[in-house]
């Protein structure tokens, strides 16, 4: 009788493990650049073709330390697709936890896979160890266009203004 709810809450546990090892293997989603560190203007290692191979090493907000082959470099979270997902069931009366038990319903339960990807924010750390970029910030100012100029422009691309209503918070 033990035996009847330890095997399941075994099998559930050994899926569990399984799949957060199987988290390290990925494959591109669409062509991108394997970089040399985290951020859209480092040197770029290598081209990837979409669909490429490769195994996970760390993350770093949106970015993925990835090996491709024999080179090592970061890409892009999101230009990644992870082999593994999470996958959720549900059948109708009694699924959830009693289920594992042997208890519930007998019908297949109807399954759908789900891949999330999470990314955190900046930290306050991130904030107190800040620095300017005032190379980047005059590069910036550089594009900055008068009221006159853009006005020109607009006039010029035929372009014309557009009323657009206010969306509220709705609280």
């Amino acid at each position: 009788m033990l035996m009847r709810f330890l095997v399941p809450l075994l099998v559930a546990c050994l899926s569990l493990i399984g799949d957060a090892f199987a988290q390290d293997a990925a494959s591109t989603n669409r062509a991108t650049e394997l970089r040399d560190r985290p951020a859209p203007d480092a040197r770029v290692v290598a081209p990837l073709a979409a669909d490429s191979p490769v195994k996970v090493l760390a993350r770093q907000g949106a970015w993925t330390q990835v090996e491709a082959g024999a080179q090592r470099g970061w890409v892009r979270a999101f230009h990644l697709r992870f082999q593994s997902t999470v996958e959720s069931s549900s059948s109708g009366g009694g699924g959830g936890i009693t289920s594992i038990f042997g208890f519930g319903s007998r019908e297949a339960p109807k399954t759908s896979k789900v891949a999330t990807l999470g990314i955190r924010g900046l930290t306050p750390e991130d904030f107190q160890n800040a620095s300017p970029d005032q190379a980047a910030l005059k590069k910036m100012q550089s594009w900055r266009a008068d009221k006159a100029s853009a006005e020109r422009f607009a006039r010029e691309a035929k372009l014309a203004p557009v009323a657009v209503a206010y969306v509220g918070s709705g609280s």
